[in-house]
């Protein structure tokens, strides 16, 4: 998928929203996210209480980069992808550590790229994206563990940034093939694509499911600038725009109860209700704040 360009103009960013000013509600849980705010520079998993309290670093790798933090459906685990992978050629692999960042343990390894993880409900397997069969990117799915790899998706087409449904039954993706990037919804087991975004002129991408199963959250720039946060039922119907403004607002996430979606924007993280109606900022500063996951 295309790469996503980040904003630097954090002047701008109270304009991104409808009500910055009312005091932050009590919130569930905890956010993963990315961030370069290491003693070194360099870009670790980072997790932090939904309030903005209490981060802590939770890979300190030095000259490694690690993103793309996905929680275990019981928030014990977090899997990610990493270049600390013990084969050099290999620009990617995935690995899986305990939710506080201890027992790190490398999933996948061989000469291609892997990224992008997600976890089925059961915790028993791990979706994700390489490109081991071809020169793009395709969806595979495999044990926790990394054995038992099964292949999603193929031909030309890119696809990427899978997303597992509450039930198991669905994962939701990105794809080009139509053109442009569109979100499609899968079973399982790869059969029977279809798009639910249908946006020809757009780019719409990270689809993210609702605690119970019934919408899906994703960005898109169908609104003729900067990409923003969108929700629509779980059969592509029924999309809102959830935020608004001249910076870009990236991949989505759901609170446990599904009153909220975290977001990165102006590169911090955000929370907003998720009828889009009020918006805060939980991280700050001069470093750059990505890719927030909201601990199941």
């Amino acid at each position: 998928m295309r790469a996503s360009t980040r904003c630097v103009v954090v002047a701008l960013l109270s304009a991104c929203h409808k009500d910055v000013t009312a005091p932050l509600p009590p919130l569930p849980g905890q956010i993963a996210f990315v961030s370069d705010r290491g003693p070194f520079g360099q870009f670790d998993i980072f997790v932090i209480n939904a309030d903005g309290t209490g981060m802590t670093n939770v890979t300190t790798t030095s000259l490694f980069k690690d993103e793309w933090p996905a929680w275990s459906h019981d928030g014990s685990k977090i899997a990610f992808q990493s270049s600390r992978s013990q084969n050099a050629t290999v620009p990617l692999d995935i690995f899986v550590m305990d939710a506080g960042g201890t027992n790190v343990v490398q999933v996948t390894n061989d000469m291609s790229l892997e990224g992008e993880p997600a976890w089925s409900p059961d915790g028993a397997k791990i979706v994700f994206v390489s490109n081991r069969d071809a020169a793009v990117n395709h969806i595979f799915v495999m044990n926790a563990n990394g054995t038992g790899v099964t292949q999603l998706t193929s031909g030309s087409p890119t696809d990427a940034q899978p997303a597992w449904s509450p039930d198991g039954a669905k994962i939701a993706f990105a794809t080009d093939r139509d053109g442009n990037d569109e979100v499609y919804v899968m079973n399982a087991d790869g059969t029977n694509p279809l798009n639910l975004s249908n946006s020809v002129l757009s780019y719409d991408d990270a689809p993210a499911w609702s605690p119970d199963g019934t919408k899906i959250a994703f960005m898109s720039n169908r609104n003729g600038s900067a990409e923003q946060i969108y929700v629509m039922n779980a059969d592509g119907t029924g999309i809102v725009q959830v935020t608004r403004g001249s910076l870009q607002a990236e991949y989505p996430s759901w609170s446990p109860d599904g009153a909220y979606i975290t977001y990165d924007s102006g590169q911090h993280i955000w929370v907003t209700k998720a009828d889009g109606s009020q918006a805060w900022e939980i991280t700050n500063g001069n470093v750059t704040d990505y890719e927030p996951r909201w601990r199941p």
